[in-house]
């Protein structure tokens, strides 16, 4: 969770209570707040930054650490443990 870089906002329970609508379309925004009770801070509210892409450094770095995989070892494998006769799902069951 990405905690915002700009000075958190104080609200009131009571303001909060009232409108949180508001406080709910400034999160979505970006926005952080503290919740106050009787003005001493009470719980720090900020919004989840979720990513929708990885930027491709993030990738390689990743993978430059991932083993390398052998394509014949691994359809070796593969063949060993799935069959490769095909069954009719529905054989024996009146459909």
């Amino acid at each position: 969770m990405a905690i915002p870089r700009e000075q958190p906002t104080d609200v009131s329970v009571r303001q909060f209570v009232a409108d949180s609508g508001m406080i709910t379309r400034g999160l979505r925004q970006g926005h952080a707040y503290t919740l106050t009770l009787n003005g001493e801070p009470l719980a720090r509210m900020v919004p989840i930054r979720r990513r929708r892409a990885v930027p491709r450094e993030e990738v390689f770095a990743v993978f430059a650490t991932a083993p390398a995989v052998d394509a014949d070892e691994l359809r070796a494998d593969l063949d060993r443990v799935v069959g490769q006769d095909l069954d009719d799902p529905y054989e024996g069951t009146g459909l």
